[in-house]
């Protein structure tokens, strides 16, 4: 995935492997300053503002990341918080999961994701027994 970072505003896009655009939100500011600090150091590394043509995180050899590097990367900080049965997939199943939790509509949580279709944004939200029971007891 290439991401793409708008530096004065909080948000950015990713091109993901199948050239599909997505617009990522960038709302902790933690992570907003690490991303300017960042940039930053790579201007003065590389001497130009930003190559928007070049990936926004470099391996140690100065090239892009491969999907399979992101995914060992993944597999490995799973593994090392204890997270069974994680994938590079679990943290966008609980980003859209936790949305819909939270009474956000269907519609909605497709656009964030990128998805074209609410189809495949239900497939990727998770029955929770313990929401579907209180769903069930609200109704009556």
């Amino acid at each position: 995935m290439i991401f793409f970072l708008c530096y004065k505003k909080a948000c950015g896009f990713a091109m993901t492997k199948g050239r599909k655009k997505r617009h990522v939100f960038l709302t902790n500011s933690r992570v907003i300053d690490a991303f300017r600090h960042y940039l930053h150091d790579r201007q003065k590394q590389e001497g130009i503002l930003f190559n928007y043509d070049a990936a926004l995180f470099l391996s140690q050899k100065g090239d892009a990341f491969s999907p399979n590097t992101l995914q060992q990367l993944f597999h490995c900080m799973f593994r090392e918080a204890r997270l069974q049965g994680a994938s590079s997939h679990f943290g966008r199943r609980s980003f859209a999961t936790a949305l819909i939790e939270k009474g956000i509509d269907i519609k909605a949580v497709s656009t964030v994701m990128g998805h074209s279709s609410i189809a495949m944004t239900a497939k990727y939200v998770q029955n929770n027994p313990v929401r579907l029971k209180q769903i069930c007891t609200d109704l009556f």
